[in-house]
């Protein structure tokens, strides 16, 4: 019966503790749900294991004893400890963030006030992270490489104002286009509307 919680500790341990892992660069919605019942199925060995281990010191007076329940807790920080490092990535202070609409999928790019920036590629539940550095000179944004996924064309970005039209009117919003060296607009076909906007 030891061996069979070993082999569950395992699995169950390994499994989510790689999957924590991953999330900081790729989620999916099938994925998430696998670890939340993961999650309980793993609190539930957790207690049959304390129990099973209690049990067996109350009569051998060991702590060796509890060597299955001490190998639960080590998963149990490590998901943690990754959960909050994913976390505090993904909370750091936004300076700027765009977003460019491709119906089926999308992009976004969350530039942090620290100079980092999350690049997230969507597409039907299916998200990919890439993380990089960026500068910074008033409108103009100079990231770390020209290409991330299948997106080319990123080294050099501008923030412009964009006249929309709407029923009521026009109105002005700023967009995040890619530009060249000069600053001359590459491909208006992508153009990414900034969503939040905490410059002074």
């Amino acid at each position: 019966m030891k061996i069979f919680r070993l082999i569950l500790i395992l699995f169950v341990g390994g499994y989510l503790t790689y999957l924590t892992y991953s999330f900081q660069f790729q989620s999916f919605f099938g994925d998430a749900i696998i670890w939340f019942l993961l999650i309980v199925v793993g609190f539930l060995i957790f207690i049959w294991t304390i129990l099973k281990d209690f049990k067996v010191y109350k009569v051998d007076k060991r702590i060796q004893n509890f060597a299955l329940t001490f190998l639960c807790l080590t998963f149990i920080s490590t998901i943690l400890i990754l959960e909050f490092k994913i976390q505090r990535t993904f909370n750091k202070p936004t300076l700027i963030k765009v977003f460019y609409d491709g119906d089926y999928n999308g992009t976004a790019i969350d530039f942090k006030k620290d100079g980092t920036f999350i690049f997230d590629n969507s597409a039907i539940g299916l998200n990919d992270y890439t993380y990089g550095t960026y500068e910074i000179n008033g409108n103009k944004i100079t990231l770390d490489r020209d290409q991330i996924d299948n997106i080319t064309n990123l080294k050099h970005l501008k923030i412009e104002e964009k006249q929309i039209n709407y029923q009521d009117g026009t109105k002005k919003e700023l967009y995040l286009f890619q530009v060249d060296t000069d600053g001359k607009l590459i491909d208006r076909g992508f153009e990414y509307r900034v969503t939040i906007d905490n410059r002074k």
